[in-house]
């Protein structure tokens, strides 16, 4: 936890970063109490900028192991940063594993437990809070996630881009692979583990694809989803009839929580809601209710290329 006030940043500091993170894969064991998260990610230099160490944002984590190249490296934390004094000039591959405590978080920042499941807020410095990164939304990389837990209690695991391949472990646990295609910021990632259930509809889009519309909430809920799946139908339909663009990715989804900081996040291809713009029904929802939801559904949706595609170079920017 942070202590004394929050450190003062000018615009006119800006400095553009000393390295690049092209490409990440990410494995979470999930356990609320301790979850490990193994990182192996290509890292090349930024040749506009003057050599430097590795700087990486972190927060509330324990390190377990850094290696560059497969192997083992002189680092240093200090700061809430993991720095590294010599790395190679040519591109390499660093490899970190720590942990981090979900059900400890009450921040909702990072990744946290709420209702017995997983989820993930990190709009705007949340996913230095699940593992050592350049933290910052001018470094976008290109992201595979693999996502392991127990199958009873979590039995829905799903991470932003389309699903690769999924199954079951020993031990009663499984697993699920998630690639989004497409070089996001970190404060765009998402995940979700939990025991949901999903209104779904299969749409194809002007240009001819194919694609899954998913909205996923707690167990009897399913009857207040038709307005939220609706509004993205449409928000889908006009996007691409007004402006030529197209959902990109094979599906989309949204998952409503109870204990979420925000009305919504629009992370790519898995936006997570409040379930007060989710959930509506004739029976105790007003005009206004459904109005919100179709007007955040729509918002969020839009993001999918104004805000995720393309972004803003530092938080100064919004």
């Amino acid at each position: 936890m942070r202590e004394g006030p929050a450190p003062l940043i000018r615009r006119a500091d800006y400095r553009a970063p000393a390295y690049w993170i092209r490409s990440v894969e990410l494995t979470f064991d999930l356990d609320p109490v301790r979850t490990i998260v193994s990182s192996r990610m290509r890292i090349e230099r930024n040749p506009a900028v003057p050599p430097g160490p590795l700087a990486l944002h972190g927060e509330e984590l324990a390190l377990l192991r850094v290696l560059v190249d497969g192997q083992s490296v002189s680092f240093r934390t200090e700061d809430e940063q993991l720095v590294i004094d010599n790395v190679p000039d040519a591109p390499f591959t660093l490899e970190i594993r720590n942990t981090c405590a979900p059900e400890k978080n009450t921040q909702l920042s990072g990744l946290y437990t709420s209702g017995g499941g997983f989820f993930t807020q990190c709009e705007a410095e949340g996913f230095r809070r699940i593992t050592y990164f350049l933290d910052r939304p001018d470094v976008m990389a290109v992201y595979t996630v693999t996502l392991r837990a127990d199958k009873a209690r979590y039995p829905v695991l799903l991470a932003n881009g389309n699903l690769v391949e999924q199954g079951d472990l020993e031990g009663g646990r499984h697993q699920a692979k998630w690639h989004d295609p497409f070089p996001k910021p970190s404060y765009l990632f998402a995940l979700v583990a939990a025991d949901l259930v999903a209104r779904e509809q299969h749409i194809r889009t002007r240009a001819g694809r194919d694609h899954l519309l998913q909205v996923w909430v707690r167990r009897g809920d399913l009857d207040k989803t038709e307005h939220a799946m609706n509004s993205l139908i449409a928000s889908v339909i006009w996007d691409e009839a007004r402006f030529g663009l197209a959902l990109d990715l094979e599906r989309f989804m949204i998952v409503a929580v109870p204990d979420y900081n925000m009305g919504a996040m629009e992370n790519k291809g898995l936006n997570i809601f409040n379930t007060k713009y989710v959930l509506a029904s004739p029976a105790t929802a007003t005009d206004t209710d459904y109005l919100g939801i179709e007007s955040v559904v729509a918002h969020e949706y839009f993001h999918n290329w104004t805000g995720n595609r393309i972004t803003c170079r530092d938080w100064f920017q919004l």
